[in-house]
């Protein structure tokens, strides 16, 4: 039987590789930056499954959706993924124009189920893998990357984190030279990609305070936003030096 084919639309690198990682082991995928490009794909080709990240540049995924379904495929089915957005706001989604909807940081077993529900049309229920409780924070959660690599090799989570790793560098080169930036909405962006990375890569301690340092960027609070910055340097240096001694193999 031929392969279903999935368009991945994300602005963020890391995304689209973990996902590709995911997915190229079931279906045929090919990957889009924004919305304007994966309108592109889909006057070239013919897809099974669009995953439509909602916030990128050039053109976002809500209005990307909508000119798909305003166009000659737009039987298409999409599926919404964000981490703008909760849970409870599925309904909201779905009365737009999406075929289903997931929230970042994505967990990879639901991941894969929602997608194969929604490709074959057949109703399904999630089965919902158990949070740590709150007070168990953990630098690295081991079953979060234990699940991850049961769709990837050990040389594709170890470049994965080779991304993640420079992408929490960037973060906080840039916020060493908050001073020079006016407006910090640009950073915030920056940040909320750094969070959601390091939710999906089970990178726990480091989510919790990019969450707190988002919420500060958003809202201009310069001064906040540099101390929770220094929380967020210190746990991703313990983060590093936790990663170089974790053993994949376990």
């Amino acid at each position: 039987m031929e392969s279903k084919r999935i368009l991945i639309v994300d602005d963020n690198d890391l995304n689209r590789k973990l996902f590709e990682n995911l997915l190229s082991q079931f279906y045929h995928i090919d990957t889009a930056k924004n919305g304007l490009e994966a309108l592109g794909k889909l006057e070239e080709d013919f897809f099974d499954l669009v995953l439509m990240d909602i916030q990128m540049p050039t053109l976002d995924g809500i209005s990307a959706m909508k000119r798909i379904r305003n166009g000659e495929k737009s039987e298409t089915k999409i599926l919404a993924i964000t981490a703008f957005a909760d849970e409870s706001e599925r309904e909201n989604f779905l009365t737009m124009g999406f075929d289903e909807f997931l929230t970042k940081p994505i967990r990879p077993r639901e991941f894969l189920q929602t997608i194969k529900g929604v490709i074959s049309s057949t109703p399904f229920t999630l089965e919902k893998e158990k949070d740590s409780p709150e007070n168990q924070i953990e630098i690295l959660n081991r079953k979060t990357i234990f699940q991850l690599m049961k769709y990837n090799s050990r040389e594709a989570m170890e470049a994965v984190f080779q991304d993640f790793i420079a992408d929490c560098d960037s973060v906080i080169a840039t916020g060493k030279n908050l001073d020079n930036l006016e407006k910090l909405d640009d950073f915030a962006l920056e940040i909320h990609s750094l969070k959601g990375n390091s939710g999906t890569l089970g990178a726990e301690k480091i989510y919790e305070v990019a969450k707190e340092s988002e919420g500060f960027a958003r809202k201009n609070m310069k001064i906040e936003l540099q101390e929770s910055l220094k929380s967020l340097e210190f746990s991703i240096i313990e983060f590093k030096k936790h990663l170089l001694e974790f053993n994949f193999e376990q």
